[in-house]
């Protein structure tokens, strides 16, 4: 059974995103998972209860969607094994760097565990271990995201 993480900052870290954003607010959703199946199913699932999802397979793709919609996102629901040259955790990595970028939550949804100094530098707003159930991402979503309908 997956389980949901929470992440919690340590006093001496920066925050993790804006207190503003931690309010569920209106936007899409996008997607970062390269096997077709389960990101068509989650984006599939988002869609049925109301969300604007789009689902891109790398971390390449992620970044040409970002350029164009960050003022739009949400949120960003994350996996760390991503095929090309930038993996996931170098995407998030590109997303804490950029100002506009880094108040958007992300949901890192992976099936690795990371180390706890990498999972420090990931900064996720939550942690959502593969496999997991569709009543499982959709409360992290509700957290972040009022549904379009």
């Amino acid at each position: 059974m997956a389980q949901v993480t929470t992440v919690a900052t340590e006093p001496s870290a920066p925050l993790l995103h804006d207190p503003a954003v931690t309010t569920p607010r209106k936007g899409a959703i996008l997607v970062v998972e390269d096997r077709d199946d389960v990101r068509g199913g989650m984006v599939q699932l988002l869609a049925l209860h109301g969300y604007t999802a789009t689902g891109v397979a790398s971390a390449e793709r992620a970044l040409d969607y970002l350029e164009g919609s960050a003022s739009r996102l949400a949120l960003i629901l994350l996996d760390l094994r991503l095929p090309g040259r930038i993996s996931g955790a170098d995407l998030r990595a590109r997303q804490l760097a950029d100002p506009e970028l880094a108040i958007v939550p992300t949901v890192v949804v992976s099936a690795c565990e990371p180390d706890a100094l990498m999972r420090a530098e990931l900064r996720p707003a939550a942690w959502l271990e593969k496999p997991f159930r569709g009543g499982q991402l959709l409360a992290e979503v509700e957290k972040f995201v009022i549904p379009e309908r």
